[in-house]
């Protein structure tokens, strides 16, 4: 069993960077710390490659975990000239868990509360799907865990809720269960009401909110929420 140590001085949140595409590391970590309210005080996690990621973003890794195959020397030496306690965990080559749900993992034996994934979609579409269903693991449901691209964030949805929007700015619906059963939304162009949002077909794209807010009153089901920001 892997032993978590981390500053006493950290908080009940972690930034968990992965090695997918991060076009503005700038702008991106702005967000993470404007809108969605995290601090220098979270403990930042890095799944393997995504220590350059992190570097860019101006953060340096308290923990860097994975089977260590896209993390470059020259990453490693940058953040040696920055900090001396960053930890490396290395995982077998031939584990059947991603570097970004190892991380995930991780901050789970933490026990916080919040989580922020970036650099989770890229090129490389089986690991962004991964990234994406890792978001339904078993353990994340009391979690507020979230995927933050470019342009949007993205979330799991089990119970009504109300989402803080622009008017304007789409909002798409997507269920990850059979069906999720919607009572009703107030604040979406295109409504639902007393019916059922099926997996397959695909048909809660691009709505678009018309309101600041916009209420998601859900019986039942897993729904993926993917929000433009």
């Amino acid at each position: 069993m892997i032993k978590k140590e981390i500053n006493k001085n950290k908080t009940g949140a972690a930034i968990i960077i992965a090695n997918g595409l991060i076009a503005d590391p700038s702008l991106t970590y702005k967000r993470i710390q404007g809108r969605f309210g995290f601090s220098g005080d979270d403990i930042v996690i890095c799944a393997d490659g995504g220590a350059s990621n992190a570097l860019k973003m101006g953060l340096i890794p308290d923990v860097v975990i994975g089977d260590m195959d896209s993390i470059k020397f020259g990453v490693k030496e940058k953040i040696r000239e920055k900090s001396t306690k960053t930890r490396y965990i290395s995982a077998s080559t031939q584990k059947n868990k991603s570097d970004t749900q190892l991380a995930v993992e991780y901050a789970l034996g933490l026990d916080v509360k919040k989580i922020m994934i970036t650099g989770a979609v890229g090129d490389r579409i089986d690991h962004t799907l991964a990234n994406i269903i890792l978001l339904t693991s078993p353990g994340l449901e009391d979690i507020d865990v979230r995927i933050l691209t470019d342009n949007s964030d993205m979330f799991i949805v089990r119970k009504p809720i109300t989402i803080g929007g622009v008017p304007g700015k789409t909002i798409t619906l997507i269920s990850l269960s059979p069906y999720t059963y919607f009572i009703g939304t107030e604040g979406l162009k295109y409504e639902l009401k007393e019916e059922k949002l099926d997996f397959s077909p695909v048909r809660g794209l691009s709505n678009e909110f018309i309101e600041k807010k916009a209420k998601l009153d859900i019986r039942e089901g897993t729904l993926l929420v993917i929000r433009e920001l």
